[in-house]
């Protein structure tokens, strides 16, 4: 079977396989939200959010799939398991169509590109198996799949006068094929009619609405838009099971039939008799999606708790088998540090209304795995959108709130929630606590955490940790209307301990520590060069440059200190040439969400609608250019990036999840005791270029071949850097032994290295 499957896939190229990242991509997807599940033979089958993992019963352990593997990372609506084919099948809310087949994914884009249905209305419903034929149940009909051929058959436009209709789901019993709406009833057709194309091959049996169909014990049950099961024989219904609510779903096993409410699941025998129900409670509590049973043992998958496993035994104890990652895909802020990342999953838009409140709790990965901290550890604090680690102690994490104050968290404990009840942070609603609006924080080198506060005249503060009062800097000198501005984003920090701050419709605003000096680059300062003063990220590289990113472009600032000598400071544009030389603006008119420096100054740029760009440390070359379409990014609007110098890990946030790109980039270190080059060797075919890591800031390095000729030549200004294996750029160099000498900014330190090459 799978010699001739694989002849099939040669013979028709219908489709598309999907690339597999996982060399150099890793996703953290949360597995806490479960749409659908499905189980066959020893194995579950689940649907969350944009994924999927299958969990083995026998050996306990979970297999996971993403868009690192391939999949879309659109939102999964169904998903099914072909125990004779060995295919996994996946249905999507916009009518994607993936295929899981000996751990490669086959994508169908039929129905999502397909005219003359409306976008709104190709979500795949449910999955039903008859012979070599899938029955797809969607928004507008009933698609046919041959899994034999792994091909697409006839299209039933089943309504009145063969017009749309949304089928719920299909079944087959005695080779007649039923099909439930959700408001033209039951049909039922001949499965052997060769012209059920033919809307008139269709009858209607029972009108209603009705949510879906199955097959169990000879028997076909129906549940409609209440709280009733009933059994469908000819025209007539019969009811065999009365819920205490609106039936959701119905899933069968061999012997027993799960009822699912959302707040509870059933699992009745043939009989219909109730063998068990496992009930949401005030202190045990869940909203269920879907459920099963399988092998004596009930399988609820929830909106936020994942999937939880109970045995028939002991209802009272929930194992949850989701495999591990952070609470919800919906990841607004991260920072790395040191082989660790905190994730926060709070959510404002693009006026800064964190309306309606988000509560989600705080991820953290190490390398032992994610530790979450629920929802109801926070202290009531909402929209959590920025976080800051202490650099003089690790376990201390400050978590901005856009609407409740600043959390502290210590040694993984949450500590203290500081609003304006408690210290010298301000609300813009008197005496409101759910109304202060901090944002970007950042550490000086004294260990104060200097903070954003939003829509109040002392919008900088300084908090030191351990203390509950701040020194307020009055903003109004530069915002005239500092209480009228609806929000701040970034805030950093400079070498000699200068202070920037990025807002809504306030432009860039400095503030010297020494003199008290403020600066101000925005639309409203003569030649500031701002293309808009909608100032979204802010990131200091190690030139000790600011890097500004706002609603419509990028700028530089070049000289951050001498900023404040001058009357009309002005930002740089970065001019590139295209790709018939013509100038052009780098990043014209994007919008720009997030800026970091790694290890080499090179820059990740994120954008809100084009993915992430990683560009040279002037801007001048692109080296890499990510997209929903190259990458396992599931989205092109891109929340935030965070940088580990430590490992050269990159990590991109996305409202649809976490991913980890392998960067190689580092940060500067200490001494020159562990450089070394990769790839080493470069074999023939490499065509990328040779990282040279473990470098401390501003080392020369120089490469020449074994005779002592010059080939390459930089100065870092991280840990790391990159060589393309050119003569400076000019021609590639032959095959042959190369050394690599390293020499510390001082000049005290040296070290050698050698790197082979083979063309």
């Amino acid at each position: 079977m799978r010699y001739f499957r694989q002849l099939i896939l040669l013979i028709f190229p219908v489709f598309l396989f999907s690339q597999d990242f996982s060399n150099q991509w890793t996703g953290h997807y949360s597995y806490f939200q479960i749409n659908d599940s499905y189980a066959a033979e020893n194995k579950i089958y689940v649907a969350s959010e944009n994924a999927v993992f299958i969990y083995d019963t026998d050996t306990r352990t979970s297999e996971t799939f993403s868009t690192v593997n391939g999949l879309s990372g659109e939102t999964v609506s169904t998903i099914y398991h072909s125990s004779i084919f060995d295919i996994t099948v996946i249905g999507y809310d916009n009518g994607l169509l993936e295929l899981i087949v000996d751990d490669e994914v086959i994508t169908f884009i039929d129905i999502l590109e397909k005219p003359t249905i409306p976008p709104t209305q190709k979500r795949i419903n449910h999955f039903f198996e008859n012979d070599n034929t899938l029955y797809i149940s969607t928004e507008f009909g009933i698609v046919e799949f041959n899994l034999e051929r792994i091909e697409f058959g006839d299209t039933f436009f089943v309504g009145p006068a063969g017009s749309q209709i949304n089928i719920t789901g299909t079944t087959v019993s005695d080779n007649v094929i039923y099909a439930t709406t959700s408001g033209n009833g039951v049909l039922n057709a001949n499965v052997t009619n060769p012209n059920l194309v033919d809307f008139n091959q269709w009858a209607t049996l029972v009108p209603g609405q009705y949510r879906g169909i199955t097959l169990f014990n000879d028997q076909i049950l129906v549940w409609e838009n209440n709280n009733l099961v009933r059994r469908l024989e000819g025209t007539v219904l019969t009811t065999v099971i009365t819920a205490t609510s609106d039936v959701i779903d119905v899933s069968i096993d061999s012997n027993n039939l799960t009822v699912i409410n959302s707040d509870r699941a059933s699992v009745f025998d043939t009989n219909f008799d109730e063998v068990i129900s496992a009930i949401s409670t005030t202190g045990d509590s869940f909203l269920l999606n879907t459920a099963l049973s399988f092998n004596n043992t009930l399988y609820l998958g929830t909106d936020s708790r994942g999937l939880l496993e109970i045995d028939f035994n002991n209802l009272n104890t929930k194992t949850s088998i989701s495999p591990a990652g952070p609470l919800s895909n919906f990841t607004f802020g991260i920072e790395a540090l040191n082989n660790t990342l905190w994730v926060v999953f709070g959510q404002y838009d693009v006026n800064f209304n964190p309306f309606p409140l988000q509560q989600r709790g705080v991820s953290k990965l190490t390398s032992d795995g994610w530790l979450n901290i629920s929802k109801d550890e926070v202290l009531g604090a909402t929209s959590l959108s920025h976080i800051s680690i202490n650099p003089n102690n690790e376990d201390q994490v400050f978590i901005s709130s856009l609407s409740s104050g600043l959390l502290e968290i210590n040694d993984n404990v949450v500590t203290n929630l500081y609003n304006n009840l408690n210290s010298g942070f301000e609300t813009f609603v008197t005496n409101d606590p759910i109304f202060v609006f901090l944002n970007g924080s950042v550490f000086d080198n004294d260990g104060n955490l200097w903070v954003n506060n939003a829509r109040v005249n002392n919008g900088l503060k300084r908090f030191s940790p351990g203390a509950t009062q701040t020194f307020n800097v009055n903003l109004s000198e530069s915002i005239p209307n500092a209480i009228g501005n609806l929000g701040f984003t970034d805030t950093v920090i400079d070498r000699e301990g200068n202070l920037f701050v990025g807002g809504f419709n306030s432009g860039v605003v400095g503030y010297n520590v020494s003199t008290e000096n403020q600066i101000q680059l925005s639309g409203e300062t003569e030649g500031s060069n701002l293309p808009s003063d909608y100032v979204l990220a802010l990131e200091i590289d190690r030139n000790n440059q600011l890097w500004i990113g706002t609603f419509r472009g990028i700028r530089v600032l070049f000289n951050t200190s001498g900023v404040f000598q001058q009357s009309n400071p002005k930002a740089s544009q970065i001019i590139i040439l295209d790709e018939e030389g013509v100038p052009q603006e780098l990043l014209f008119d994007q919008t720009i969400t997030d800026i970091e420096a790694d290890g080499s100054n090179n820059k990740w740029v994120a954008t809100a609608s084009s993915g992430v760009f990683y560009f040279s440390s002037d801007g001048q070359e692109t080296l890499a250019h990510f997209t929903v379409d190259n990458s396992p990014l599931p989205t092109n609007n891109v929340l935030d990036i965070s940088i580990d110098d430590s490992t050269g890990s990159v990590y991109f946030a996305t409202e649809k999840g976490l991913l980890e790109f392998k960067g190689t980039a580092t940060g500067p270190e200490d001494n020159l005791d562990n450089v070394v080059a990769f790839p080493n060797p470069v074999r023939p075919g490499f065509s990328g270029r040779v990282t040279i890591k473990g470098l401390t800031s501003r080392s020369n390095v120089k490469i020449t071949d074994i005779e002592g000729n010059l080939v390459y030549e930089e100065i870092s200004e991280g840990g790391s850097i990159q060589w393309d294996t050119t003569a400076f750029g000019r021609h590639r160099v032959a095959s042959g032994v190369y050394l690599i000498l390293v020499t510390g900014e001082d000049q005290a330190e040296t070290t050698v290295s050698k790197l082979l090459i083979v063309r």
